[in-house]
């Protein structure tokens, strides 16, 4: 197979321009990654407006920063600016979460509760920047997908049950003093939540970072969880992240409990009074 070195001229309109924005934005932060050929090609195609790396430098084995994969990579850059880049930086940490997640489910869960179908209905995508028509509210306000779907199988067609949102972070829940959450976030879950008349759980990954230089890998070290209606029953206060002009929510991490202890909470179909009380209350957005 041919390797993947098609490059973006200087010629192009489009040299020293953010490759994530589908708007012209001036970028000449020039960022490097180490990318196998097909990652490279899909963020190409899906989140970098079909615009290729400037540079191919050395291949190595290494891990690919996409999805985390243990290859050949070779390191390239574009112009991208910071925020941008932070998102693409991200991608590798949700796919390895969302791993994760599916193999707690079938070694952990599937077992005892055959009947229990995990779907994952919002896969880790790649996007480009493109400023939307509506606002982050409004878009929540009629969202009908968190990352996945729990389902009863035993009926033709199965019968969803319950919500499951996946949050990546650096830090274990045992060890913070308050997890944040951002407000769009939370809307989103509260609007998908209400739309699809099904309790939400939210689960924290905790993702660590193993380093093959100049490589890094993806290392997931703890899984925590939460349902919406507790974790609104802690919050303690809403204010601007440091350093940046959102709003997020900050919460008593006690509202989390190890991952080990879900099994008890479909032991006690507890989902079926997280809907109970939804169905009294909706959750408002904020």
């Amino acid at each position: 197979m041919t390797p993947y070195r098609i490059v973006m001229p200087n010629s192009s309109g489009l040299f020293e321009t953010c490759a994530r924005h589908t708007n012209r934005q001036t970028a000449r932060a020039l960022q490097a990654i180490y990318l196998c050929d097909e990652c490279t090609k899909r963020l190409v195609s899906e989140a970098f407006n079909n615009r290729p790396p400037v540079y191919h430098g050395e291949t190595i084995q290494g891990f690919c920063g996409l999805c985390n994969l243990n290859c050949d990579v070779t390191m390239r850059q574009w112009f991208v600016c910071p925020i941008c880049w932070n998102v693409v930086l991200a991608y590798q940490k949700s796919i390895a979460a969302s791993v994760a997640i599916h193999e707690w489910w079938a070694n952990t869960i599937k077992p005892k509760f055959p009947e229990l179908e995990l779907v994952e209905t919002e896969p880790v995508y790649l996007s480009p920047f493109a400023r939307g028509v509506k606002t982050k509210k409004q878009g929540a306000a009629t969202l009908s997908l968190l990352d996945f779907r729990v389902s009863d199988n035993r009926k033709n067609p199965p019968v969803p049950l319950f919500n499951i949102e996946q949050k990546t972070g650096p830090g274990a829940i045992d060890e913070m003093s308050e997890f944040q959450l951002d407000v769009n976030d939370f809307n989103d879950i509260a609007g998908a939540t209400n739309n699809t008349k099904l309790p939400s759980y939210i689960v924290h990954v905790q993702a660590s970072q193993n380093y093959q230089f100049p490589t890094r890998q993806t290392v997931i070290t703890g899984i925590w969880w939460t349902d919406l209606i507790t974790l609104q029953a802690h919050q303690k206060r809403i204010s601007k992240r440091r350093g940046e002009d959102k709003n997020a929510i900050y919460y008593d991490p006690a509202a989390f409990s190890p991952i080990a202890t879900f099994s008890e909470e479909l032991e006690r179909k507890g989902y079926e009074n997280l809907l109970a009380k939804l169905s009294k209350k909706p959750i408002p957005l904020l």
